[in-house]
């Protein structure tokens, strides 16, 4: 294969359990990604203002964004290939279900836009409160009626919860309506129905003339596991959830495991 896009999940991939990554070594190969023409994707669970924050010091980069596990996509230039998001008939569903279940997301609840976390106005704020700094606007509701801004996903999370028998009670409930799945930071997102990362990642792939067998991905989760499958080049790290017969990356996300095999696939000296 000849590498010609490079996509990678965040967190507990790229970025180190506390958020950071080595921000030198980032920039280094992204000179010489720019110089092979390499394209370069974030493929991510979160939405684009939590990016924003983490990679504000290369936010005038070549970045492609793959975000809110899919459901958006981006080019590096801007244009907005996709963006899909939960209809109204679909959140009142969600919502609906999430009022009526036995066991309430304690550890929180956000209806999320690409920059502002809306909360159910019967969920504790104090829950929610480790969201906040990754969102600009923080907004109460008591109806979905009543957002009246695309949401992208809804992200959800409990203590000392069987979150299978969540995926299985929610499955019933919604059959094929949406995808439900993990967010990489120990919550779950339901998200509009066919939205993964390997189909947001096949859109921006085909934007720029380049065939899936010529994509590295790198994963460590059940959300990325679509995107590992489809790509030509999949890589999961030492310590991985996901499954299945992938590469390794060459260490763990708390010592730049994809930018050190970044560097050894494309042979920077």
């Amino acid at each position: 294969m000849t590498i010609q896009l490079i996509a990678t999940d965040l967190d507990g991939t790229f970025l180190k359990d506390d958020k950071k990554f080595n921000q030198e070594l980032f920039r280094e190969v992204l000179r010489e990604l720019k110089a092979k023409q390499i394209e370069f994707t974030i493929a991510t669970g979160v939405h684009q203002e939590r990016i924003n924050i983490l990679f504000k010091n290369f936010l005038s980069e070549r970045l492609n964004f793959v975000t809110n596990n899919g459901a958006r996509v981006v080019r590096s230039d801007g244009t907005v290939l996709f963006s899909n998001a939960l209809s109204q008939s679909t959140l009142h569903q969600i919502q609906y279900f999430l009022n009526h279940y036995s066991q309430r997301p304690n550890r929180g609840l956000v209806y999320s836009t690409d920059d502002t976390a809306y909360l159910p106005s019967n969920i504790s704020i104090e829950s929610n409160k480790r969201y906040f700094k990754y969102f600009k606007y923080v907004k109460k509701f008591t109806e979905v009626s009543e957002i009246k801004e695309p949401i992208y996903k809804v992200t959800m999370s409990w203590t000392n919860f069987d979150e299978q028998k969540f995926y299985r009670d929610a499955r019933q409930f919604f059959n094929d309506d949406v995808h439900i799945t993990e967010t990489g930071t120990g919550a779950i997102d339901i998200v509009p129905a066919r939205v993964n990362k390997a189909a947001g990642l096949k859109m921006l792939a085909d934007s720029y003339a380049i065939d899936l067998s010529d994509v590295v991905a790198f994963g460590d989760g059940g959300n990325d596991l679509e995107m590992l499958r489809a790509v030509g080049m999949p890589y999961k790290m030492p310590d991985a959830s996901v499954t299945g017969c992938f590469n390794e990356a060459l260490s763990d996300n708390n010592h730049d495991g994809v930018l050190k095999t970044i560097q050894q696939l494309i042979n920077i000296k």
